[in-house]
């Protein structure tokens, strides 16, 4: 897996040749660093500043695709004009796009009589916290990862018997979401039908987590020029990525040198 800043050569030719290229952004861990609770969450002023000029230049599209919640990570990107996809995608909107998935949003009893019983389970345990985010549940364990198991316990209980909900992990993290057909990937694919992007215009994807992984493969089984990057201290042969970044702070320096080598 090569690191994400040696593929900018590449990547900046098709972008001239094709006239476009397409931003897919995760949100925490990738535009943003990883914090202690979900609402300090920020994006540094420096891939800002970085990402401004790279959009300010000709051909360039951008999304965000986060397991936040829509209004939450649009407030918290802050950047004007784009597609949001929250929820994992089950909620899209901007840039002339409007879809809610309408089996996630038929969930949304269920997961009110969830979380019901998962708050009040967690108030013994000092750093855990549910998540709200409408169409989704996240369960938080940074601040209590002596208790991850717990967590995991009281959440599998709680969602047992509801068929109609389905349980994942993340990092220091624990969702609960309708079981539907649709994911990160599924987003993707329906947001560059809607951008029809030209068939050599390269489409990068960065993330972070697991769940970025579906966008990943989304992308490699698309082909032409379709990439996602990972966000990870050491590149995975495990995951469906091309290339990668240490962290969010390099997620800035990208966006700086293909402005500069464009």
């Amino acid at each position: 897996m090569q690191h994400a800043l040696e593929r900018v050569p590449v990547w900046t030719a098709a972008w001239r040749a094709s006239g476009q290229i397409v931003l897919l952004l995760d949100f925490d861990g990738t535009l943003a660093p990883i914090v202690d609770r979900p609402e300090l969450a920020a994006m540094p002023d420096g891939t800002r500043a970085a990402l401004d000029r790279l959009m300010a230049m000709e051909g360039v599209t951008v999304a965000v695709v986060s397991g936040r919640g829509l209004a939450d990570v649009r407030e918290r990107a802050g950047i004007p004009g784009i597609a949001y996809a929250g929820n994992h995608g089950m909620e899209i909107e901007g840039a002339g796009l409007r879809r809610i998935h309408p089996e996630a949003a038929a969930a949304r009893p269920l997961l009110e009589a969830v979380a019901a019983v998962i708050e009040p389970a967690l108030e013994g345990i000092d750093g855990a916290f549910l998540e709200d985010k409408g169409l989704t549940l996240s369960i938080h364990y940074r601040l209590a990862p002596d208790h991850a198991e717990e967590v995991r316990e009281i959440v599998l209980e709680a969602a047992e018997g509801r068929p109609e909900l389905e349980v994942f992990e993340g990092k220091m993290i624990v969702e609960v979401r309708p079981r539907v057909e649709w994911h990160k990937g599924k987003a993707v694919l329906f947001l560059l039908d809607q951008m029809r992007p030209p068939a050599d215009a390269p489409v990068l994807y960065l993330g972070d987590d697991r769940t970025d992984e579906d966008a990943f493969h989304a992308l490699a089984e698309r082909g032409h020029a379709a990439e996602g990057i990972l966000i990870a201290e050491q590149p995975s042969s495990e995951s469906a990525a091309t290339s990668w970044l240490r962290r969010p702070a390099e997620v800035g320096a990208l966006f700086q040198a293909m402005a500069a080598a464009y």
